[in-house]
């Protein structure tokens, strides 16, 4: 089984929740409707040294081989690879490279709404044979495709040949695209994106993924003929108090 990449600490805030009065008023209050919070993303010219562990290891998995096309997926959900796909290409775009970000969950478009990416969708751009226009993001740019807003047959647009061609073509304007997939154990779509692109990188989530759901995900998507490239361990926790770290540090 593939090793894991180098851990990827994250930090995750809880909500605060307002605690409810002992005793209900009467006339009942109105409580207004629950403000949608806006995800939190990497600043422009962020460059977490994880993201530029995790680049270097993907150039290894690839043993010389030209690695442009990318696909991120979770094996049952809930491993946080929608956080990892964007921060991933919001770093690399960051450090200067040109980024294609592609939402390729088409069951919840789930990377696309919480950043509120505009313009053309996926299948619209396959449809035209279009390159996306790209976006200023730190010393490099960044582009982010939506997921397509409708289609009738997912699985078959998943492995057309005019996907694979579209993508084929992004090689040459982009230094990066990747695909944020839903899970490998709950859909067959990112083991479908998988064979038009060069590999999956497997999300697990510390003390959430089991060893044997990450087994089975693997053992899906080879068997179909994709390739592994890795594991991402997301969500990992220093289990060393901050004010003792500085004392195990190297000297």
């Amino acid at each position: 089984m593939s090793a894991y990449f180098e851990s990827l600490n994250r930090r995750v805030s809880t909500p605060s929740v307002a605690s409810a009065p002992a005793v209900a008023p009467e006339p009942a209050v109105v409580r207004p409707a629950p403000t949608r919070v806006a995800v939190r993303r990497l600043a422009p010219g962020a460059v977490p040294s994880a993201y530029a562990t995790l680049r270097e290891r993907l150039m290894v998995a690839a043993q010389g081989k030209s690695l442009k096309s990318v696909v991120f997926a979770g094996c049952d959900g809930a491993e946080g690879c929608t956080q990892v796909t964007r921060e991933f290409a919001e770093s690399l775009a960051s450090a200067g490279l040109n980024v294609l970000l592609v939402d390729a969950d088409i069951r919840t478009a789930g990377l696309t709404s919480s950043i509120a990416a505009r313009g053309a969708d996926l299948a619209e751009l396959v449809r035209a044979k279009d390159v996306p226009p790209a976006t200023p993001w730190g010393r490099g740019r960044l582009t982010v495709v939506p997921s397509p807003k409708a289609l009738a047959d997912k699985e078959t647009f998943l492995r057309s040949p005019e996907l694979a061609f579209w993508l084929d073509t992004q090689r040459s304007a982009y230094d990066y695209t990747f695909l944020d997939a839903p899970p490998i154990l709950r859909h067959a779509d990112g083991i479908l994106a998988g064979l038009v692109c060069d590999g999956v990188v497997l999300v697990a989530r510390a003390g959430v993924t089991r060893g044997d759901a990450l087994a089975r995900a693997r053992e899906q998507i080879e068997r179909a003929g994709g390739k592994v490239l890795g594991v991402v361990l997301s969500q990992v926790r220093n289990p060393v108090p901050v004010f003792l770290r500085r004392y195990l540090a190297s000297e």
